[in-house]
């Protein structure tokens, strides 16, 4: 089965060139057909492949620009277009690395959400150091949440973790600064107790923050203020960890010999710890698959968004979600 999917050429911090390359490796992925959505004049000079088709629009949508109904009405923008191409169902899911506020907000305008979701989430994987991953949301999609809507975090992040990771049992957890159900805000206090009685998922309590890289979760929940900003410490922290380790491992001689043997051992844990090869996130609570990947996401970490989505619909998880949540 071959799976279609349109690419926002013009969004992110790198971009056209991260996208751009990114859709040339993508490229040799068989049965996937990639429309890559931006200026032709400027996306053309980059490709010499016939695998993927340029989809034309005049205009981008910058990455410091809010929110707003001329924005979100104009049709020939690169973001719009990727959108309109998944609604129109000429393509199998949408990705982009740019605006996420505007991207999120013309994905439920134009193709919705699931019936009995009231808003979607942004869900990404999170590395353990046992190997395994924790499914991560909200990053950013919606940083003012009612319980309701962790609750329903919980529960799409869980069927996501059984359907497309085929976690059998998946905990679900919901991130705190305290283990005891009366810790936290409000909004926290109130989602513990929907997430404790809600029979569909494995809720295990609680995660502090020093546990969220520990293997404690296959599902976290939080708000997408936080999770975002957990998210962007977690990368800065992954590359401070890395400059670090090569400054001070090659000092002496003795260190640069180690380096020499351990460069295996260090590109092995370089590439757990690393944001990109895992990727972007789904935005749960959506009618059809939408891809949101990190605004300075490189070719790399928006190939494995690609791949990503690719599994996501060979999986036919959106089919499955609303067929539970129906």
């Amino acid at each position: 089965m071959e799976v279609k999917i349109a690419l926002d050429g013009m969004g992110g911090d790198n971009a056209p060139f991260a996208p751009v390359k990114a859709a040339i490796m993508a490229s040799q992925i068989p049965d996937l057909k990639i429309f890559l959505v931006g200026k032709e004049n400027i996306l053309k000079n980059y490709l010499k492949n016939g695998n993927i088709e340029i989809i034309h629009c005049e205009k981008e949508v910058g990455m410091e620009e809010e929110v707003s109904l001329s924005i979100l009405k104009q049709e020939n923008n690169s973001m719009y277009k990727t959108i309109s191409l998944l609604k129109e169902e000429k393509v199998d899911f949408a990705l982009s690395a740019g605006n996420t506020a505007i991207f999120v907000t013309l994905a439920i305008r134009l193709i919705g959400l699931i019936k009995n979701i009231e808003r979607p989430g942004i869900a990404v994987l999170l590395p353990s150091t046992s190997g395994n991953f924790s499914i991560f949301v909200d990053v950013g999609a919606n940083i003012n949440p009612k319980p309701s809507h962790l609750l329903q975090y919980g529960i799409m992040g869980s069927l996501y973790a059984k359907k497309v990771f085929g976690i059998e049992n998946p905990r679900v957890a919901l991130l705190n600064i305290g283990k005891e159900a009366s810790k936290g805000d409000e909004l926290r206090k109130k989602a513990y107790e929907l997430l404790q009685n809600e029979k569909s998922i494995n809720f295990v309590g609680n995660i502090e923050g020093q546990e969220l890289f520990l293997d404690k979760a296959d599902v976290i929940v939080t708000d997408g203020f936080t999770g975002n900003s957990i998210l962007k410490v977690s990368e800065g922290l992954t590359r401070s960890i890395k400059t670090i380790f090569r400054r001070e491992i090659t000092k002496s001689f003795i260190g640069k010999i180690a380096s020499f043997i351990l460069q295996k051992n260090f590109r092995y844990f370089s590439k757990k710890i690393d944001y990109a090869e895992y990727g972007g996130g789904i935005l749960l609570g959506l009618n059809k698959p939408v891809i949101i990947s990190h605004g300075r996401s490189s070719p790399r970490a928006i190939l494995n968004a690609i791949k990503l989505g690719k599994k996501i619909i060979e999986e036919g998880f959106i089919q499955f979600l609303k067929k539970e949540l129906e």
